[in-house]
């Protein structure tokens, strides 16, 4: 009985979410926001952390993006649109960049620029994103930070 045991609990290693590739996970399945920050810094002082998500209207909050196989990007309003009057969906695009280590977003319900985001984590269920800029003026540097995290559904 023991041996039977053993043996259904073999490991298929085809399947498991490790041998998957970041296409893969991302293709997957949809993916809505479940977290979000942005900090600032003011000359590497201690940052200002806001919680964006928690201060988005509920109308935002079930929005989500489809990253397709051919590199497209689907932005969705979900169930419930701020404005009646907004389209349902529009089109953007990703891509996996530097040895897929960043995924550039082009989201067209952010402006469709692409954003080259640092992947700080990505399974099966969860998509952790970072982007950081820096900038210098009139003697003052300003570092922003924006964390997101999806949640794959």
């Amino acid at each position: 009985m023991a041996a039977l045991a053993l043996g259904s609990c073999k490991k298929n290693d085809d399947n498991s979410p490790s041998s998957a590739s970041k296409t893969d996970l991302l293709t997957a399945k949809s993916w809505r926001i479940s977290a979000q920050t942005y900090s600032v810094a003011v000359n590497s002082g201690t940052p200002t952390v806001s919680d964006e998500y928690a201060s988005s209207p509920a109308c935002e909050r079930d929005n989500f993006l489809k990253f397709n196989t051919n590199k497209s990007l689907t932005a969705d309003e979900g169930a419930t649109k701020c404005s009646p009057s907004d389209p349902q969906t529009q089109s953007g695009s990703w891509d996996l960049t530097t040895n897929d280590t960043k995924l550039t977003l082009a989201d067209p319900s952010q402006g469709g620029i692409p954003i080259p985001f640092d992947i700080v984590d990505l399974s099966a269920t969860t998509l952790h994103l970072r982007y950081a800029a820096t900038v210098s003026l009139g003697g003052v540097s300003t570092t922003s930070v924006n964390d997101i995290t999806f949640t794959a559904f």
